[in-house]
């Protein structure tokens, strides 16, 4: 099995998806040739209208076929999607069929490369399945985090990491790795709007969450979606399915009213 390329007038409907437009889905069926990631697309407009029984059953269909996608990233998210999804809506037995199914696939894949069942894919469907009966996935300690010990005062940051007068993006860094969380945000709130990367976004937000502040990270959680940062690895990446791998996002793509607020910041390019 090999990666496919897609045509440019396959990259515009998404785009053209991304950007809103459910008409477009339509325009979809005219590329029978490429029905793994037709069924990619659909899937994941699926999970950000909680159309949980679509979504599980095309992703369970394309699962055997995820070599047609050249970044890892993109099974790992699909996969992690399913099984929340599945936990919410009552089909863990067809997703644990699934994940078995392709984690058999996986046990044997490039054995020259990884040695058997080193495959990063069977490691990752393990996880899966464990999340499946246990709720907890390797990012799952975004929901535990603590203030550093020996925390410093922003001044003691500026001085211990020489940042240099105005850096306030490195001084961001630093605060989060070395300072409090309530120093952490407000520097964010000073930043916000500039190119940040998608790890200082969810550091906001996981200082957010830890503040309680709910709001403020749902904030954060709407500019990393319009931000598209999620965008890079496939054209069929029409939502951010990559928050599905984090716990921190749960409570939120559960809730009907955020879901629809992220669901909205993601047809937003800000960068354009």
């Amino acid at each position: 099995m090999e990666v496919i390329k897609l045509p440019k007038k396959f990259r515009v409907v998404c785009d053209e998806i991304r950007d809103g437009s459910y008409e477009s889905l339509e325009k979809l069926e005219s590329f029978s040739a490429f029905p793994h990631h037709v069924a990619a697309v659909k899937a994941a407009v699926a999970y950000f209208d909680k159309d949980y029984d679509t979504a599980v059953d095309l992703t369970c269909d394309i699962m055997p076929y995820w070599d047609e996608w050249h970044y890892s990233n993109v099974p790992d998210e699909f996969m992690a999607a399913m099984v929340f999804a599945a936990r919410e809506h009552g089909k863990e037995e067809q997703a644990r069929n699934a994940l078995i199914e392709e984690r058999d696939r996986a046990f044997t894949k490039d054995v020259e490369k990884y040695g058997e069942g080193k495959h990063p894919r069977y490691k990752y469907c393990n996880f899966m399945l464990n999340y499946l009966d246990t709720g907890i996935m390797p990012k799952d300690n975004e929901l535990n985090y603590s203030v550093p010990a020996n925390a410093k005062s922003v001044d003691a940051v500026i001085k211990d990491c020489n940042i240099k007068n105005g850096d306030k993006d490195r001084l961001y860094k630093m605060v989060c790795l070395y300072g409090y969380p309530e120093d952490a945000v407000k520097l964010y709130e000073e930043i916000k709007d500039s190119r940040l990367s998608e790890y200082d976004r969810e550091d906001a937000i996981v200082r957010y969450l830890y503040l309680k502040e709910d709001e403020k990270a749902l904030q954060a959680i709407e500019r990393l979606a319009s931000d598209r940062l999620w965008t890079v690895a496939s054209p069929a990446q029409v939502r951010p399915m990559n928050f599905f791998t984090h716990p921190m996002m749960h409570k939120f793509l559960k809730d009907d009213e955020c879901l629809e607020r992220i669901r909205k910041a993601s047809f937003m390019n800000t960068w354009e």
